[in-house]
């Protein structure tokens, strides 16, 4: 007998531990790849959806800096990158119902808000979203091929396009101006003034 109540005490214990040890998304950390994985999920995206858009994440995370403030969005300093669900054409609020402050895009709609630059991964304003609205150099080198861009600065400001060396590339027309089909594949880096 004593050693049945022995095993039974012994297996619960290491089932609350196991428990405790693995969390789950709802204890996990705000702020969490878990917890920003757990949003996904809640907005609907699949477990697939929800690990690649992470992944993506996690690559820009290491290429850029910043920090993760959204399942799909990563602050910088002086920008925000919003990234599009992979097999999306836009980024979309995934917080809705989460709690969270819904945030405002100024790159959505096909073109960026006055006072921004925004530029997108993919060609007519689509995919994922680099709004950059403080006077900096900014990476895109995760992006390639057809791209565009949207310079919707204080008028007359021109944005410089960097290669991977830093050789200069290409100077933007004066603001306002953009470029639906443009390309990635030569720029590194943007100083949007």
């Amino acid at each position: 007998m004593r050693t049945k109540i022995t095993t039974l005490l012994a297996t619960s214990l290491l089932l609350v531990l196991s428990a405790l040890l693995a969390g789950s998304p709802a204890s996990a950390a705000p702020g969490s790849a878990v917890s920003f994985t757990a949003q996904a999920r809640a907005a609907g995206l699949t477990a697939a959806q929800a690990g690649a858009l992470q992944d993506e994440v996690n690559r820009d995370l290491a290429s850029l800096g910043g920090k993760q403030v959204a399942p799909n969005r990563i602050q910088l300093e002086g920008a925000t990158l919003y990234l599009a669900v992979p097999g999306e054409a836009h980024p979309r609020d995934l917080t809705a119902g989460t709690g969270a402050t819904p945030f405002y895009d100024p790159c959505a709609g096909g073109g960026a808000d006055h006072l921004h630059m925004c530029a997108y991964s993919k060609t007519y304003y689509t995919g994922s979203e680099l709004d950059m609205y403080s006077c900096k150099r900014y990476y895109v080198s995760t992006w390639s091929g057809p791209g565009s861009w949207d310079n919707e600065q204080s008028d007359g400001t021109v944005a410089y396009m960097y290669g991977p060396t830093g050789a200069f590339v290409y100077k933007t027309p004066p603001a306002p101006s953009w470029d639906a089909t443009g390309n990635w594949s030569s720029v590194h880096s943007i100083v949007n003034c």
